[in-house]
């Protein structure tokens, strides 16, 4: 009789932890779709995983960045309302930072000076870490568009644009369009 106790106390237990776990933790899953693992001893059961002691760190790494976006082409060309850059991924578009800044400053903060009178930096975040891009050709108002630096996932570039001295900050949007980052500055 002390047996079928001790089995039935071992039951309510393993009943009040499924129920603590909220309903979608491992344990219930377990619980559920495997009636031996609600029975069975405290010894854990091996659930099936990729092997990842046979990959080195560099290799994961590796693997990670291959699904992040990277810049694949750069573009200045000219629109009714002013000019277009429009920065091409291999992936949908990553997120991104803007504004414009007094000074572009590059790797280890050292600055880099490109042509124009005010300068816009866009960030991209969560790109590829070898995303690199050739300057685009430029025109009359947007001078230079040049890559800054790539730093943890992110990726900077500076975008010098002409305008009168002492004239504001040209006003621009930004948007996504499936692979596509395009700021368009205004006249």
């Amino acid at each position: 009789m002390a047996v079928w106790s001790n089995v039935a106390m071992a039951s309510a237990v393993l009943v009040a932890l499924a129920g603590c776990g909220g309903g979608e933790g491992e344990g219930s899953k377990e619980a559920e779709s495997d009636p031996v693992a609600a029975t069975s001893s405290a010894t854990p059961s091996r659930t099936p995983q990729a092997d990842v002691s046979s990959r080195s760190g560099e290799e994961w790494e590796e693997e990670q960045a291959a699904k992040l976006p990277k810049v694949t082409d750069v573009k200045v060309t000219e629109t009714a309302e002013g000019d277009r850059v429009t920065f091409t991924f291999n992936a949908p578009a990553p997120r991104y930072l803007d504004s414009y800044e007094k000074e572009l400053n590059g790797a280890e903060g050292k600055p880099i000076t490109i042509e124009g009178s005010k300068f816009l930096r866009v960030a991209f975040i969560g790109v590829h870490p070898e995303s690199r891009f050739t300057s685009p050709t430029p025109n009359e108002r947007v001078l230079e568009v040049r890559y800054l630096m790539n730093f943890e996932g992110e990726m900077s570039a500076g975008i010098g644009i002409v305008a009168p001295d002492g004239a504001a900050d040209p006003a621009y949007d930004i948007s996504t369009e499936g692979t596509h980052v395009v700021i368009d500055i205004k006249e």
